[in-house]
């Protein structure tokens, strides 16, 4: 089952993982990764390359006013009575970007909300199929992935 549902969410439908990365990965092995775009430390190897979606929730606020409007007593004059009452919602904002798993770290390169995260700061993993939730302490990263499967076992082999 997918985390986001009927919703209006963006989803990713083409992959960018090599296909041999992902038969490996299926067979418990970590492939080695070739990629220019992130820093590597010494030491650490890239396992995972796709585009991910970071969902990100925004708590917004507004006002509604419920009231009522009628003729006054002089000419050209209203009676209003009413209140306003604050109502709080949440948006959910997305930015597109490129998720890399190393036997290190977890990063998510985009131009704004991007995180590089080390492996032993890691809590929890809830994988959907087309999605993976990341929770660092009290953050939690929600990713829209091609396959939430793939992610969590590499996350898996990464950390044994």
């Amino acid at each position: 089952m997918g985390l986001f549902g009927p919703k209006e969410q963006m989803e990713i439908k083409e992959s960018i993982l090599p296909d041999a990365a992902k038969n490996e990965i299926m067979a418990s092995r970590l492939p080695q990764i070739n990629t220019d775009n992130i820093f590597l430390k010494k030491g650490e190897v890239c396992s995972y390359i796709d585009k991910a979606i970071l969902n990100i929730h925004v708590k917004k606020r507004m006002s509604r006013h419920v009231g009522h409007s009628a003729p006054g007593l002089f000419k050209g004059t209203r009676f209003h009575t009413g209140v306003s009452k604050p109502v709080e919602y949440e948006e959910i904002k997305q930015q597109k970007g490129i998720l890399y798993i190393t036997n290190k770290r977890v990063i998510f390169q985009a131009p704004e909300n991007a995180f590089d995260k080390q492996h032993r700061y890691l809590s929890s993993v809830a994988p959907f199929s087309n999605a993976i939730v990341l929770q660092y302490g009290e953050k939690t990263y929600e990713l829209i992935v091609p396959d939430g499967s793939i992610v969590n076992h590499v996350l898996k082999l990464e950390n044994e």
